[in-house]
């Protein structure tokens, strides 16, 4: 079992930062990830669509591929702000898919929550960054944009 925390002088801006980007970090990973998994099923639904539910190829790859493509992007895009609400007017799509494959009820009601459950899981974890950067009374450390941008580059000839 783990003691009490260190006292607030032990810590310092880093620490906060930290805090913060692994906050923002695990909110994108758990929402990219949901919406990873859905684009699976709106490709899986089209072939669903076409069999059993006698609609057009035409029509259930052009539903069916503008709901995936809009995934992929609104995954891609997920640093911005106004991608977690394109993403829950997504789920909302996947369930309205359920007038068409009424197994879309289920399967998009279950990605709505997946959905819900890991913005709200994010939220969480950026307010107990705040409240350790309460604890610790020093605001994050800034990164320079030149340490942001710089990757690890293997030795040049020069170098050596």
């Amino acid at each position: 079992m783990s003691g009490p925390p260190l006292a607030p002088s032990e810590y310092d801006g880093d620490d906060v930062a930290l805090m913060y980007r692994d906050a923002v970090k695990g909110k994108r990973r758990l929402t990219s990830s949901v919406l990873a998994m859905e684009v699976v099923v709106f490709w899986l639904a089209i072939i669903v669509a076409i069999v059993q539910d006698h609609v057009s190829v035409a029509a259930a790859l052009a539903v069916g591929g503008a709901l995936a493509v809009g995934g992929i992007v609104i995954a891609a895009m997920i640093r911005r702000p106004w991608a977690y609400l394109a993403g829950g007017a997504l789920q909302v799509l996947a369930i309205a898919c359920g007038f068409v494959v009424p197994a879309m009820f289920i399967v998009g009601t279950i990605f709505a929550v997946l959905w819900i459950v890991s913005v709200r899981m994010g939220d969480a974890a950026l307010r107990r960054a705040r409240q350790f950067e309460a604890y610790v009374g020093r605001p994050p450390t800034p990164t320079p944009p030149s340490a942001r941008s710089k990757a690890p580059t293997a030795p040049t000839r020069s170098d050596v």
